[in-house]
């Protein structure tokens, strides 16, 4: 149950950044996570497989006079050890943290950032989402709701917007798919393309907020628009654009076997029985434990009943 329950939530400038070789690359087994400069300044914080405090991606970005965050993971604990890498790498003030959407394993740590003088960005749909995952009923304890309160945006935008790191520019914007209020962000100089859930590298999405068709219209916009990005995605390794095409591949092999299958009139159980065989491409990903849980969110979208993604399905993680 713990593991569906995580899944559920379930990431050259000549800018001087005065990193270390040990910010560079490092293992990640002590902080849950992997951090890479994939391009000079640009920082990816994979997620290890497996860590309760980490669970989905993050990353930063060093600019002439600022720092840039993007997503915070599930828990403050996690994004402690990401600010401390973050001051290794360097002095500069860190003055944003974008999330990337409402589901907690990636803005858990929000109030960490907050703290460490971040202003918190997200798209208004994504705030809304946010406000209700923070007064939902799962939170019942005090000092459980104290330890987990985590800070909500305070700048939202609805479409686009730009935020400028002394000389650098990073665009953040929307589109449609994993839930109502995604955002993309996008690091014009260094060719980097962080995106969030939109994104995933060989992973098991989770499709409780999806719209299906509008995903994969998505992927399919973005992979001509960035034909050379580097990614890092909101779970799984740092991916290139021909990565986008297995996420594709499985949400158009989820949609058509589930809406045939309710063709043929079968539904629930009998159904994720009939689907998921024609999913064994993926059962050697991360969290293909899951696929029938795909199955059910596929089925109850496309009967017109998938949730309401105000009310998000979210990880409890680790203390």
């Amino acid at each position: 149950m713990r593991a569906r329950t995580l899944w559920a939530a379930a990431a050259s400038t000549g800018i001087l950044i005065g990193a270390s070789a040990a910010a560079r690359s490092a293992p990640g087994d002590a902080d849950g996570f992997d951090l890479t400069e994939v391009k000079p300044g640009v920082y990816a914080a994979i997620a290890r497989p497996g860590d309760d405090s980490t669970i989905g991606n993050a990353g930063f970005v060093v600019g002439s006079d600022a720092v840039l965050v993007v997503d915070s993971f599930a828990t403050p604990a996690a994004a402690e050890r990401l600010l401390a890498r973050i001051r290794k790498t360097t002095p500069r003030p860190i003055r944003w943290l974008i999330d990337t959407h409402h589901h907690l394993d990636h803005w858990g740590g929000n109030s960490v950032f907050a703290k460490a003088g971040a202003t918190v960005v997200a798209q208004e749909n994504a705030r809304t989402g946010m406000e209700a995952r923070a007064k939902s009923s799962d939170v019942q304890d005090a000092t459980d709701r104290a330890r987990r309160a985590p800070a909500l945006p305070t700048v939202t935008y609805r479409e686009a917007m730009s935020i400028w790191l002394g000389d650098r520019r990073v665009d953040v914007f929307t589109k449609p798919g994993h839930t109502n209020g995604d955002s993309l962000v996008s690091v014009p100089d260094a060719d980097v393309l962080f995106g969030g859930d939109l994104f995933q590298k060989s992973t098991v999405p989770n499709l409780a907020d999806a719209r299906i068709d509008a995903w994969i219209r998505t992927l399919d916009e973005l992979a001509p628009r960035f034909p050379t990005a580097t990614i890092v995605p909101g779970h799984g390794g740092v991916a290139r654009p021909l990565d986008i095409r297995g996420l594709r591949d499985f949400l158009v092999t989820v949609r058509l076997a589930v809406a045939r299958g309710l063709a043929e009139g079968k539904s629930g159980a009998a159904l994720a029985e009939e689907v998921v065989p024609q999913l064994a491409p993926f059962r050697k990903w991360t969290w293909s434990e899951h696929l029938d849980g795909a199955v059910a969110d596929a089925e109850r979208q496309i009967r017109g009943t998938a949730a309401n993604p105000t009310v998000p399905a979210v990880p409890t993680p680790a203390p």
